[in-house]
């Protein structure tokens, strides 16, 4: 009967395990295979004995030397060969089939197979590799291989040999693949998972993203920089098979000058792999090592380690070229929307930079420079909440954005005033107000400077985002904003500041309508201070108020330099002439101002007075082009301001003069007890 096939393995695994058995003549120690597929005589003792002198470490030592070259089959025994005919092959029957299979396990070397024992011989003549067509066996023993850590080295050597001369057939498994891919790796087993690597790509089998990263990341921490070259030369096969990367990163180390000194620039893409690798030397194999990886960060988004890779290749020792094109690589792929299109890739991509790096060095300088790139990007696509965050990030990280330039096309060209009022915009346009104005408070609120020169543009611009958030923040918020227009502080050729005469006024009108008073005063000292027109309405609105709500003190500094400034010019009371005229316009506040003044300037010659002394102090009420009933008003106005003042003043009517106005009379009296209670502050406020 025939054997089926399943019987036909049993008896397989029976004869592997029972070796002495079925095979009295073969060695324990060991074995290797002759040279000859005819030498299928019994070894002596004399053999045996030269061939059998076994270290149990020899085959390990032997194997790491040969690592770096492709695994051959050493073993030359093999199958007799599947007869012919003279017509045609022949086809063996049944019986044979499972006769050819049951003697197929039995060519097999079982200590080298085996997970607890190693075959030492230099020449064994049983096969340390599956035959031609045993897929399954290959597949099963590199399975049992990687999952003992021992033997490792034993499964890469069985797939290497196995498919450096047989294609991937139908018992192939990627999973086993990878599996043993995974296992080199984290084991250390560098050239064997490299010599794996490429015999699967002979096949156009490649790895995951993932594994391909992770080869890459243990070679550049271990520094195994001689494995380099080849771990870049099997990547460009993978990229010109169009497997997995690009080509343009290639392009990215191969464009620099010191490259091109290295190769011809005019060598086409398809041959280039040959032409570096005999010309470029271990540093230029670094710098593409380097870029693949950071593609391979890219496509994994895995942005803590682009973020290493960056640390790693951003030296002082790298050609500025070379430094701005992988930054502008890394640029692109932070751009790049991933699974999750509300995340940030720069924010993850900062945290490394960020805890690794000082403030000032070269990394977080072009770590800066990704970041501004980034936010002009965001903006110009008007993703505004994402460039915000971005903003964020640079602040976080204490870097100066404002002062770095961008790494694409015509960024470089744009000024630091309209890179701060971008930012600032980011933040507006988000709705975060108060990340607007901190933007402009950090940068100081700068504008232009003989080393940071700016364009009228970005004047405009500057001016149509502050004026847009001074609209929106608190009265004091927009008072600053205000005062920090373009040409404000600093004086601008190209700026003129009357333009922003009716935002300061209305600013200005609805503080006080408001009652917000001390804003308003304090905007109506800067105006005042800028000589910027100040509405002679809703200054006299806020003395009023001023004075009304007791806020004296305010009252009197704005009123002194309003007077002082020109805006009561008919308002005088020159010293030593003890009188004093005032317009018919004013209102209590200003008249009991104007009274305070009067005295004080008058306070030397009023202490020398006496209560019966004829000399007075003198009041004229000037006309006005008021109607005659206001001008009355004005009258009973100035009666009401002389009790204003603590202690109150008396005033007296006395006649009209020639120019039919008013005239009054302060007494002395009431005039030197005001001295008397308040001549310390007064002098401070009104003879300065």
């Amino acid at each position: 009967m025939w054997k089926s096939r399943s019987e036909c393995d049993n008896q397989a695994v029976s004869n592997f395990t029972e070796e002495t058995i079925s095979r009295p003549w073969r060695p324990q120690k060991g074995s290797t295979s002759p040279k000859t597929q005819n030498d299928t005589s019994l070894l002596t003792d004399k053999q045996t004995k030269s061939m059998g002198k076994y270290d149990a470490s020899k085959n390990r030592i032997i194997g790491d030397q040969e690592r770096q070259q492709p695994i051959q089959n050493k073993s030359h025994n093999v199958m007799p060969p599947v007869g012919t005919w003279k017509n045609g092959p022949w086809m063996p029957n049944p019986a044979n089939r499972s006769h050819l299979r049951c003697q197929k396990f039995a060519s097999y070397c079982r200590l080298f197979f085996s997970e607890s024992q190693s075959c030492g011989f230099k020449m064994c003549r049983f096969l340390h590799v599956p035959l031609e067509g045993d897929e399954k066996f290959c597949v099963d023993t590199v399975t049992r291989f990687t999952s003992n850590p021992m033997c490792l080295h034993k499964a890469g050597a069985v797939f290497t040999a196995y498919y450096q001369n047989n294609p991937p057939g139908m018992f192939f498994s990627m999973p086993v693949f990878l599996s043993l891919l995974w296992g080199l790796l984290k084991s250390g087993m560098v050239s064997d998972a490299l010599s794996v690597l490429s015999v699967s790509l002979a096949h156009k089998i490649v790895p995951t993203y993932e594994f391909l990263l992770a080869l890459f990341n243990l070679v550049r921490e271990s520094g195994l920089t001689s494995f380099v070259p080849q771990l870049v030369q099997l990547s460009y096969k993978m990229a010109s098979a169009n497997s997995m990367l690009s080509l343009d990163c290639f392009e990215c180390v191969k464009n620099t000058p010191e490259f091109q000194q290295m190769t011809n620039p005019s060598t086409p893409a398809n041959q280039w792999s040959c032409a570096v690798s005999s010309n470029v030397p271990i540093s230029e194999y670094l710098n593409l090592a380097h870029v693949i990886e950071m593609e391979l960060c890219a496509k994994q988004e895995d942005w803590h380690q682009m973020a290493e890779v960056f640390r790693s290749f951003c030296t002082p020792c790298r050609h500025p070229n070379q430094l701005e094109r992988i930054s502008g690589h890394i640029a692109v792929a932070l751009l790049s929307e991933g699974k999750d299109k509300m995340s940030l890739p720069f924010a993850t991509f900062s945290e490394t930079i960020c805890q690794k790096e000082e403030p000032g060095s070269l990394v977080m300088s072009f770590f800066g420079r990704i970041g501004v790139s980034l936010m002009l990007r965001y903006y110009k696509t008007h993703q505004w909440a994402k460039g915000q965050r971005v903003v964020e990030v640079l602040s976080l990280s204490k870097v100066n954005y404002s002062m770095l330039k961008g790494l694409f096309g015509n960024e470089d060209g744009g000024s630091r005033c309209s890179v701060i009022t971008m930012a600032a915009e980011l933040f507006l346009l988000s709705g975060s107000l108060e990340g607007a104005l901190n933007t402009l408070r950090e940068n100081k609120w700068f504008v232009s400077s003989s080393v940071w020169p700016c364009q009228p543009a970005d004047l405009e611009n500057r001016s149509r985002v502050l004026i847009h958030l001074s609209k929106s923040t608190s009265h004091r918020d927009t008072l600053e904003v205000l005062c920090n227009l373009p040409g404000i502080q600093e004086p601008i050729d190209q700026v003129d500041v009357l333009r922003y005469l009716p935002l300061f006024n209305s600013h200005l009108q609805v503080c006080v309508d408001r009652q917000v008073l001390p804003v308003a005063s304090d905007t109506v000292d800067f105006m005042l201070s800028k000589k910027i027109l100040v509405d002679h309405v809703v200054l006299q609105k806020l003395l009023h108020k001023l004075g009304k709500q007791n806020h004296w003190l305010r009252a009197r500094e704005i009123f002194r330099n309003s007077l002082t400034a020109g805006y009561y010019p008919a308002v005088s009371a020159p010293p030593g002439f003890m009188s004093l005229i005032v317009p018919s316009r004013l209102v209590e506040v200003e008249l009991a101002l104007a009274f305070e003044m009067l005295i004080t300037v008058n306070a030397s010659a009023i202490h020398r007075l006496s209560v019966t002394a004829p000399s007075t102090l003198s009041i004229t009420l000037k006309r006005t082009q008021e109607s005659e009933s206001d001008y009355l008003l004005a009258g009973s106005r100035l009666f009401s301001a002389a009790c204003i003042p603590q202690p109150k003043l008396i005033i007296h009517y006395v006649a009209v003069n020639s120019s039919q106005e008013q005239l009054f009379t302060l007494s002395i009296a009431s005039a030197q007890r005001w001295l008397h209670r308040n001549h310390l502050w007064a002098n401070e406020v009104w003879m300065h």
